[in-house]
């Protein structure tokens, strides 16, 4: 199926569940499965996120063939509209409970934290954030079981609602997960809401076990300098020359690591 039909399929659904994009972007999947030959939903899930990561420049173990370049072309799109319509929601987490809880147990088994809670959680860890923010260092926060990123997507709504844009800078944020998908899912979210939404001052998601302070393997980070940081709102001074992603955001400016193997602890 075409990126033109896949958009075509999904275009009335999406109007009218506006406040639904899980509901819009895994039906748009369960239409590319149920059209294929061989892949089932939470494989076209996984390869979304793969598409999505090497738009940040994260390198591909195989480029796609045309037919699949096509669809998922038209579907990281329609991601890309969906995060920008609904900042800081855990969209893939949604539609990864919604393949398991219709008979895909098999292969997807983890239930994560609802927003709501994630959203209450958030508020409580924030309380007393002024004074942190008036220092002049990053505040930095881990996640070692990242599932979807729900929990740090919660925060940064948090904190932008309460702060504004500028607070997201003074934050770093690591995340790690044992599940390959959920250490994509949650580098996708995060990377594709900061593109739309705003950017944190460091973002470093690992695939490994955070019990073992094992090597971890790098799914993506990034870093802002603490002088590039403290320069964003000053417009007299040029952008930083650093190499940038291709992002939807010209405000972006850091380089993405992908790929690489190291001991995080």
């Amino acid at each position: 199926m075409g990126g033109a039909s896949l958009f075509n399929e999904v275009r009335t659904m999406s109007k009218s569940n506006v406040d639904q994009p899980a509901r819009v972007l895994s039906r748009a999947i369960e239409t590319l499965a149920a059209r294929g030959r061989h892949d089932r939903p939470d494989e076209w899930l996984r390869c979304l996120c793969q598409d999505v990561l090497a738009g940040f420049g994260r390198r591909l173990a195989q480029p796609w063939d045309e037919a699949r370049h096509e669809a998922l072309h038209a579907l990281s799109a329609l991601y890309g509209k969906l995060v920008g319509d609904h900042p800081w929601t855990d969209i893939l987490g949604s539609v990864y409970m919604e393949f398991g809880s219709r008979g895909q147990h098999r292969w997807l088994g983890q239930y994560f934290t609802p927003q709501t809670v994630a959203t209450c959680m958030a508020e409580m860890q924030l309380t007393g954030l002024e004074d942190r923010l008036s220092e002049n260092e990053l505040i930095r926060v881990l996640e070692p079981t990242s599932g979807s990123g729900v929990m740090l997507l919660a925060m940064c709504e948090c904190l932008q609602r309460r702060h504004g844009v500028a607070a997201l800078r003074r934050f770093a944020f690591t995340a790690i997960d044992l599940d390959r998908l959920c250490a994509e899912m949650t580098a996708t979210q995060l990377l594709a809401n900061a593109a739309f939404h705003g950017e944190p001052g460091e973002l470093h998601v690992y695939h490994g076990n955070a019990l073992t302070h094992a090597t971890l393997e790098i799914v993506v980070s990034f870093a802002r300098s603490p002088a590039f940081i403290d320069r964003l709102d000053d417009p007299t001074i040029p952008p930083d020359p650093r190499p940038t992603c291709p992002t939807p955001s010209p405000a972006m400016a850091f380089a993405v690591a992908v790929g690489e193997q190291m001991s995080l602890f």
